[in-house]
Formats: structure tokens, C-alpha cells, sequence
């Protein structure tokens, strides 16, 4: 049976019964001959050659004997948190795994300091952008790591980046959870003679060992490694089911910076001075030239600059050095506020930090304004996040992510760039956004005189704003009386008319042409919806639902291809 190119991580030619760990394996002479086989036992030595393979246990010389540990903090979306039942379970019990390998090796042991709920989805949004949200949410200052677990991965990784992203010497990653049905799918079609436990077996070592390796790259990258060529290095960017351990170098690296940050948890990266002179003998399969030279640089700038803030205190590890000493504490205090839904709170904190961090013309570390502009964007200052990232290289892949994020906020909580007409200057900014959600999220409810509450207090702070319109016409859209139905019409077109790019008004509109059957209407409205703002699952939802009840199969079928196109996933239920 052939099942080449059936799954990631096997290679072309892998071994025969033994998974290719025979080392005298040779090509079959005259007379040698096959045992025979039934078409199951065909199928069940193609499945071994899909067993991963074993992470090298073996110890570094002189590691301590008593491990050190890693403290962890770690927030789990709501898209994670739905669809990986008992989250907290399969976290510690993955954790534990994880320890099995690098305790041994490297006296390490990752320790879970708290789990939290991140009361956010992150459905089409990219790994850069949540990255950059998360350092924004948690600076990391009384921890060693913060992980965020985000939407799970659909489809089969073969890239580590498309299911986890870490910054090179940092302290934050992100991870994707790993459940695959493609990948359950491909097992019971390519192995249907097996048992289905067989099939699950094979599923579930993948799996983990996908975990563990790809949790162990993102956690070389904040300790300073680079990619690797060879195939079977964690440190490699393609997932390989072979893949066991790092390099002697990268072993080297690893080592020195455990060692360090242990030694002084209250500076950022007490191991920027030691580190310089071993990354200077960086071998080349170590990354490429110029990030080699990049990270030496890095490393460079960090050990001359001053370890303690102006009072002897800890520098802060999360803002980084563009904060001043004063700035550390109001910046961590807008991150709590932002990530309490206290918006206004918030940006009293940090509005005086993010203006002179924008008036920079030359930012030392950009990703220190990244961070400024993610947090800036999740209290709603959205022109202030945008002048954040003015002076950034915007071909840089996470300073363009954060701008194409605002960009989809804009849409989202209809505040377009010229607000200010409409009676949202800047400096209202905040405000206007944590009202439009408040009224949001009374919409969604079921108590309607709360939410009418929510609609009116929108209306008298912002009356001339697509927001007080579009929350209007959604209360309204409920009512049974024609008339209002019919304003609430008027109040969602002159909403689209305020503001064109705005994506809700486009939705409800398609939602009140559908209950009329004037699904041409309603199939113009939802295109152009999925136009504005692509990574909404929303108006994709309700164009293939309008699609099926109409039975337009083809439009249907082009409907698939295009979302599989953009984002390598099926079409949303």
C-alpha cells in the first residue's frame, strides 16, 4: 500500500517493520524474500512507519542535581477553550511530557504558576498579531514564561510556525492546539483495514509527540535559538516525526541562559553579556548569516545597557527599555485595565505614554512599539495604536499584522479614520469603543431592556456615529412591527453610507433581505462583508447557509475553495 505524502513528517523511503530504525537495512538481493502478508498486515507496516520516533534523553555534563524551575503563567482563549475539553487537564498532562524530556537532559522543570481564561477569539487572526496582544495583556514580570493557547489548527501542520510562534530571547509564546480531523480522517482512509483503536493509537503518539516538539521550538527561540537545517533538530521549521533533540550548540545556548536567568530571575536577560562571546562562534547551520548577525547585535545592545530601573529596582522585562523607570508601573496597570474590560481606566494610565512613545522618530527596540500598539488597540485607542506603529518598517511582518488587525478593529466597531467629523475625536476614542461593545454584548443577551438601555446610552454620548445607527437598527430588527423593521433598514443603510468600510450594518442588512427572500440582496451584501473583513466567519457562515437553503451547489463549492484557499481551512459550520 502507498501512503507517501499522506501525512507531515514522512520522509520519502522510510524503513520497512521497524520504522526505519534497522541500521542494516539493504536493498533486497536475489534471494531475499518478503514474508508474506495479509492486506491488513500491508497496512499495519505502513502505519509503523508513521510512529514518531524517540527525544534524545541523554544529560548534558555537570547539570545540577536538583532541577530549576521554569515558572509558567498561561491564558487559553475561548476558541481553545471550546473545542480542547478539559483544557486545564490536557495542559498540565502535556506539561508533564514535557518535563520527562528536559529534566533529564537540562535539571529543567517547567512549573505551572496559574491558568487563565482569555476572554477573547482569535478565529483568522495571525500568530504575529497574537503574539504581540499577549505581551501587550501579560509583561511576564513575576514569571519566566507566558504562553497563550490560541485556535486550534485545522487541518495537518508542517510548518512549527504555523501552529506556535515565540521572538527570539523573549519570555511569551503562542500555540495552536494540535487536534487534527484531517489527519483522523487521512489515518481512516489510508488504513480502513486496521482496527479504529489502532488507527487512534497511531493518532494520539503523533499528536503528542507534535506537542512536545513543537512547544520545545518555541521555547528555544526565547532562549536564543535560531533554525536548524537538519531535519531531525527540534530547532528545524518543518515538523519531522524523527525529529529528537537540539544540536551541541544549541545545547551550549540553552545551558548558559537557563543558568543565567536562574541565577538572577530579577533582571530580563541577566545573559546577554555571557551569551555574546558563544553566539559569535555560531556555527552556519545555525540559522542564516544575517540572523546570526542579527541576534549577536541584539545581544550586544542588551548587554550594555543598564540592568536596574532609576531606583535600583528591576527593569521591566515586559515594556522593555523604551519605557522610562516612571512609565513601568501606569504601563502594567493599563495591561491589568485592559485585560479587566476597563478600557477608560486603562488608557488614563497609558495615553501619556503612548504620546511620547509616537512622538519617537527613530524607536530603539520596535518591539517595544508593537507592544504599545497592541495594548493600545485592545483599549480602543485605535488612531493612537496607528500612530505607534508610524515610524515602524511596515515591511516587517509583525509591525504590518498589527496595522491589518487595527484595520479589521476599524471595521468591526465602525470607527472609521476620520471619526473625528462624525464626534469622535481621538481622545474619545476609548470611550466610543467601550460603549459600542457594551452594547454589543447587551445585544447578544436576552434581556431587552437592558440592551435598549446599552442602545440609548450609546446614542445620547455618540449620536452622529455609525455605531448609535447600527446598534438601533439590530433592536429594532427584532421587533414584530413592520415599521420598525423597516427603520431599523433605514438605520443600517445610513450607517453603510456613514461609514463604508463598517462590516455589521452589511450583515444585518443581509439578515433582514434573507427573511424577505430577496437573497440576491442579502448575497451582495454578505460578499461585500466577506470583502471588508475576511478573517469574520460570520458572513461566511451566513452566505453558505443562504447558499444550501437556496441550493446554488456551484456558488457553494467556489464559496469552499475560496475560504481553503485563504486560510488553508475548511468553510466554518
Amino acid at each position: 500500500m502507498v501512503v507517501a505524502g499522506l501525512l507531515a513528517g514522512v520522509p520519502s523511503g522510510a524503513g520497512a517493520d521497524d520504522g526505519g530504525d534497522n541500521k542494516n537495512n539493504k536493498k533486497p538481493g536475489l534471494f531475499d524474500f518478503q514474508p508474506w502478508r495479509t492486506p491488513a498486515g500491508h497496512e499495519r507496516a505502513a502505519a509503523r512507519q508513521l510512529v514518531p520516533g524517540r527525544f534524545d534523553l541523554t544529560p548534558d555534563p555537570g547539570v545540577p542535581n536538583e532541577p530549576r524551575a521554569v515558572r509558567v503563567r498561561v491564558y487559553a482563549d475561548r476558541d481553545y477553550r471550546m473545542l480542547v475539553l478539559r483544557w486545564q487537564w490536557h495542559l498540565r498532562d502535556q506539561i508533564k511530557r514535557i518535563n520527562a524530556v528536559v529534566e533529564p537532559v537540562y535539571a529543567v522543570r517547567f512549573e505551572i504558576e496559574s491558568l487563565h481564561d482569555w476572554d477573547r477569539a482569535h478565529s483568522g487572526v495571525s500568530l504575529d498579531a497574537i503574539l504581540a496582544e499577549i505581551e501587550a495583556l501579560d509583561p511576564a514580570k513575576d514569571v519566566d514564561l507566558v504562553i497563550g493557547l490560541v485556535t486550534p489548527m485545522q487541518g495537518v501542520a508542517t510548518s512549527m510556525h504555523q501552529a506556535g510562534l515565540a521572538r527570539i530571547l523573549s519570555h511569551h509564546f503562542v500555540l495552536r492546539g494540535m487536534d487534527s480531523e484531517e489527519e483522523i480522517r487521512a489515518l481512516d482512509r489510508e488504513f480502513a483495514l486496521l482496527d479504529p483503536g489502532e488507527r487512534q493509537d497511531l493518532y494520539g503518539v503523533r499528536k503528542l509527540h507534535k506537542e512536545v516538539a513543537l512547544f520545545l521550538h518555541e521555547w528555544g527561540h526565547t532562549l536564543g535559538l535560531l533554525h536548524h537545517e537538519d531535519r531531525a533538530a527540534l530547532m528545524n521549521p518543518i515538523y519531522d516525526i524523527h525529529q529528537s533533540g537540539f544540536s551541541p550548540f544549541e545545547r551550549q545556548v540553552i545551558s548558559l541562559v537557563i543558568d543565567r536567568r536562574a541565577a538572577d530571575p530579577t533582571h530580563p536577560f541577566p545573559e546577554s553579556s555571557a551569551l555574546e562571546p558563544l553566539l559569535a562562534l555560531a556555527p552556519t547551520d545555525e540559522g542564516t548569516d544575517r540572523e546570526r548577525a542579527d541576534l549577536l547585535d541584539i545581544v550586544r545592545q542588551r548587554g550594555r545597557a543598564p540592568a536596574r530601573g532609576g531606583d535600583g529596582g528591576p527593569a521591566n522585562p515586559g515594556a522593555g527599555a523604551g519605557l522610562t523607570h516612571d512609565e513601568i508601573d501606569p504601563y502594567n496597570r493599563a495591561v491589568e485595565a485592559a485585560n479587566a474590560d476597563r478600557a477608560e481606566e486603562g488608557w488614563t494610565d497609558f495615553a501619556p505614554i503612548a504620546q511620547r512613545l509616537a512622538a519617537v522618530k527613530a524607536p530603539s527596540d520596535p518591539a517595544v512599539w508593537r507592544r504599545a500598539a497592541a495594548l493600545a488597540t485592545n483599549l480602543g485607542a485605535l488612531s493612537s495604536a496607528e500612530a505607534l506603529l508610524a515610524n515602524l518598517d511596515r515591511k516587517e511582518a509583525e509591525t504590518n499584522g498589527l496595522a491589518v488587525d487595527i484595520d479589521t478593529r476599524r471595521h468591526r466597531v465602525l470607527l472609521p479614520p476620520d471619526a473625528e467629523k462624525l464626534g469622535v475625536p481621538p481622545a474619545r476614542e476609548v470611550a466610543y469603543v467601550a460603549a459600542y461593545r457594551q452594547a454589543a454584548r447587551a445585544l447578544e443577551g436576552t434581556d431587552g431592556d437592558a440592551a435598549r438601555a446599552r442602545v440609548l446610552t450609546l446614542a445620547a454620548a455618540f449620536p452622529d456615529t455609525p455605531a448609535a445607527n447600527v446598534a438601533a437598527c439590530e433592536l429594532d430588527l427584532r421587533a414584530r412591527s413592520a415599521k420598525k423593521r423597516a427603520d431599523a433598514v433605514r438605520r443600517c443603510e445610513a450607517a453603510q453610507a456613514a461609514y463604508p468600510g463598517a462590516t455589521r450594518p452589511l450583515i444585518l442588512l443581509a439578515a433582514a433581505a434573507a427573511n424577505e427572500r430577496r437573497d440576491a440582496v442579502a448575497e451582495k451584501h454578505l460578499k461585500r462583508a466577506v470583502l471588508l473583513d475576511p478573517t469574520d466567519p460570520v458572513p461566511w457562515q451566513m452566505l453558505a447557509r443562504l447558499y444550501r437553503a437556496t441550493h446554488a451547489t456551484l456558488r457553494l463549492t467556489e464559496l469552499e475553495g475560496q475560504h481553503q484557499a485563504l486560510f488553508s481551512t475548511p468553510l466554518p459550520e
